[in-house]
């Protein structure tokens, strides 16, 4: 009996059916069962999406803010400052928003509550963020000197243009780049096996 209202009660979470509806629907004469499958599972907490579209989503985010930057600078004139600074901004936080707040299996845990991550999962996540501090350090020791000497050699709004742009490309590879190496390495999600009535 015990087990059979673990089980309902986890199904009702999962669900997202509450207490006092499922009370309401019993008192009306409805089963569990009625209930219950009346309630479509949804998806959208546990889908972590396959490989390919998430790398095509790190390509994405990358390559158009890339895109955008440099079209901004190529089409402002030589001492414009003015497209650059507001655009910019806020096309790195979308980037930064679009890859930290998708599904992952790092987060589906807290969304769908599952049990955890395995062994594996978690030296694959310890090594996205190994990579990426391996791969900000220099690009950031690069980035500093580069801006500086832009700011030296030009001179105008120009310069502080290029400049900002730099840095911007480094302060958006900072937070996004753990997210973007380990959704390109997260392991295509095990498919559910469909329930036999």
């Amino acid at each position: 009996m015990t087990e059979n209202l673990n089980e309902l009660s986890a199904e009702m979470k999962r669900r997202g059916i509450t207490s006092r509806y499922f009370a309401a629907q019993l008192r009306r004469g409805m089963s569990p069962e009625e209930i219950i499958a009346a309630f479509p599972v949804p998806r959208h907490l546990d889908r972590v999406g396959s490989r390919r579209s998430r790398r095509r989503l790190v390509v994405a985010v990358y390559g158009g803010w890339v895109l955008v930057a440099a079209l901004l600078r190529l089409l402002s004139s030589p001492d414009a400052i003015f497209p650059i600074i507001p655009v910019v901004p806020l096309v790195s936080a979308l980037g930064v928003f679009i890859l930290m707040s998708r599904r992952t299996f790092l987060n589906r845990e807290v969304l769908a509550g599952d049990s955890g991550l395995d062994e594996r999962l978690v030296q694959n996540r310890n090594r996205a963020f190994r990579l990426a501090y391996q791969v900000f350090t220099p690009v950031a020791l690069i980035a500093w000197p580069v801006t500086a000497v832009t700011l030296q050699t030009q001179s105008g709004n120009g310069a502080a243009a290029t400049a900002f742009v730099i840095y911007s490309a480094a302060a958006l590879l900072g937070p996004t780049l753990p997210a973007a190496i380990w959704a390109w390495r997260e392991p295509d999600p095990v498919e559910a096996e469909p329930e036999t009535a």
